[in-house]
């Protein structure tokens, strides 16, 4: 049977817009467009939604990976008889080259019951502005939040350990000696008080002794964390599971940017706000068998049909 009769004439045959992907990007902007009474067509050459926001089963993470790996674009072909432009719809590779090494020949048993994100675990904090856009556009509507029951962070030796990231887990973290509690409080009251002069706009003597310098705050946040006198493990412990800093930060041939102090401290009064927000945890996630980074995708693509749907009745 001919590929082109086995789909169903699409109607309308005209549309304001057309986006291709279902990446969050295209999520939205999908989702905005309807919601202006504009009509949207919604294409994706992809077999899943979100694109390089997916979350993935094990057994396809491997497959998909493979898939993905560089290969060459479809080349656009000019219509004479319309005088448009034919685009073809394929699959645009995610990453240039993959390499894939497993540790183990046997398959893990559990692996059905969790997924891998494409992008990386993504995971909303209470009192960030995301969360004010998803109830303002009412996507929350079909989505579920869960609060996060732990952080934890690699030792670099395989082993995970809580994150203390307030007074009480700090005391109560058995695995940080008397000198590093010592020094994580100390950096902490240090940020605090920054906080609290910025916030009041206050000024003299006192103001300056508890803010962060300028100088500092336009170094970089791994250099502010040294300079503080911060062990290794406390700095990998604020700039990774409390900042979330991409790339490895004290590697100039990884990273592609470098988190300043200034961006740093806003990320670490992000999370302390968002700690105890109404009936949450510090941290947020969506709820069923894919995170945040394909779910909401998904749900803004709900949405957007949903006003399609309004505007059309």
């Amino acid at each position: 049977m001919d590929e082109t009769t086995s789909y169903p004439p699409i109607e309308p045959s005209n549309f304001d817009l057309i986006v291709v992907g279902t990446g969050l990007p295209e999520a939205i902007l999908a989702a905005a467009a309807s919601a202006a009474g504009k009509s949207v067509l919604h294409l994706d050459p992809n077999p899943s939604y979100g694109t390089h926001y997916a979350s993935l089963p094990l057994n396809e993470f491997n497959s998909y990976i493979e898939s993905q790996t560089s290969s060459n674009p479809p080349i656009s072909q000019p219509d004479i008889d319309s005088g448009f432009t034919r685009v073809p719809l394929g699959t645009r590779p995610v990453y240039s080259s993959a390499e894939i090494i497993s540790y183990s020949s046997e398959s893990l048993e559990e692996s059905r019951k969790f997924n891998i994100d494409l992008s990386g675990p993504r995971v909303l904090l209470c009192a960030d502005s995301m969360i004010d856009l998803i109830l303002k556009s009412e996507v929350n509507q079909y989505m579920e939040f869960k609060s996060i029951d732990g952080s934890f962070i690699s030792d670099g030796e395989g082993n995970l350990e809580n994150v203390p990231d307030s007074r009480s887990t700090i005391f109560k973290d058995r695995k940080l000696s008397f000198t590093e509690k010592n020094q994580l409080m100390r950096f902490f009251k240090l940020v605090q008080g920054h906080l609290e002069v910025a916030a009041g706009g206050g000024g003299g003597e006192s103001g300056e002794s508890k803010s962060i310098s300028e100088q500092d705050l336009e170094s970089s946040f791994v250099e502010f964390l040294s300079k503080m006198g911060l062990s290794p493990k406390l700095k990998s412990i604020i700039l990774y599971a409390i900042a979330m800093a991409d790339y490895d930060q004290e590697n100039g041939d990884v990273y592609r940017s470098v988190l300043k102090t200034k961006d740093g401290i806003e990320r670490l009064a992000l999370y302390h706000s968002s700690v105890g927000r109404k009936f949450l945890h510090n941290c947020l996630n969506l709820t069923g068998g894919e995170g945040f980074s394909a779910e909401m995708p998904e749900k803004l693509k709900t949405e957007s049909a949903n006003q399609l749907i309004g505007h059309s009745s």
